[in-house]
C-alpha cells in the first residue's frame, strides 16, 4: 500500500473529527496545520473573513511528520466564504513542489452549504494536481453523523486508488 499521510486544518473540530475517522479507517497518521493565533470570538471571525476576502498568506503552525516521506496526502480543510481557508491554502502555498504534493493528493472540503467544489478548484491548482478522490461534506452531515457512509466510500476509494493505475478516474459519486 502507498505510503499516505492526512493532513488537516479545522477551526471548530468538525474537520478534525472528519480526519481522525479517516485516520481510524486507514491507519495513516494525523497531521495538523494549526492558527498561531487564536481565531476564537467575533475578532477570530473577522481575521477569518479577512484573511480569505483578501486571500492573504497567514502564519502557521504543522504538527505532523515529515511529509517528504509519503508518495500520497489527503488534505481536509473547511470552507470559509465559499473559499479554501486561509491557514491550509497557506500550507499548501508553501508546499508546492515538494513531494508528496508534488505526487499523489486527495480531498475533503467541509461546507456550511457552499464553495466546496471551489475549494477543492484551489486545493487543485495550489498542487498542481486534481484531487483524486476528493469530497466535499456538509458540515451538518458530519455533526449528525450522516456523513459516515460518504466517508467510508472515500476511504475505499483512497484504497481503490493505491492498488489500481495512477491514471484510474474517481467514481462519479466523489466527483466534482
Amino acid at each position: 500500500m502507498t505510503q499516505a499521510a492526512i493532513v488537516y486544518y479545522s477551526r471548530t473540530g468538525t474537520v478534525r473529527q472528519v480526519a481522525e475517522a479517516i485516520a481510524a479507517r486507514s491507519g495513516w497518521p494525523l497531521a495538523e496545520v494549526a492558527d498561531t493565533k487564536s481565531r476564537a470570538g467575533i475578532l477570530g471571525d473577522l481575521r477569518c473573513v479577512i484573511d480569505n476576502l483578501f486571500q492573504r498568506q497567514v502564519e502557521y503552525r504543522y504538527n505532523g511528520p515529515a511529509l517528504d516521506r509519503y508518495e500520497h496526502v489527503v488534505v481536509l480543510a473547511p470552507v470559509w466564504m465559499g473559499r479554501l481557508a486561509a491557514p491550509m491554502r497557506s500550507f499548501l502555498a508553501a508546499s508546492v513542489g515538494t513531494p508528496p504534493l508534488a505526487a499523489r493528493v486527495s480531498a475533503i472540503c467541509v461546507m456550511a452549504a457552499r464553495g466546496g467544489f471551489q475549494a477543492e478548484a484551489e486545493i487543485a491548482r495550489l498542487t498542481g494536481k486534481k484531487p483524486a478522490p476528493a469530497l466535499v461534506l456538509l458540515e451538518r452531515d458530519v455533526m449528525s453523523g450522516e456523513a459516515a457512509a460518504e466517508i467510508d466510500d472515500f476511504v475505499r476509494a483512497l484504497r481503490f486508488g493505491d492498488s489500481g493505475p495512477a491514471h484510474a478516474e474517481r467514481p462519479v459519486w466523489l466527483s466534482s
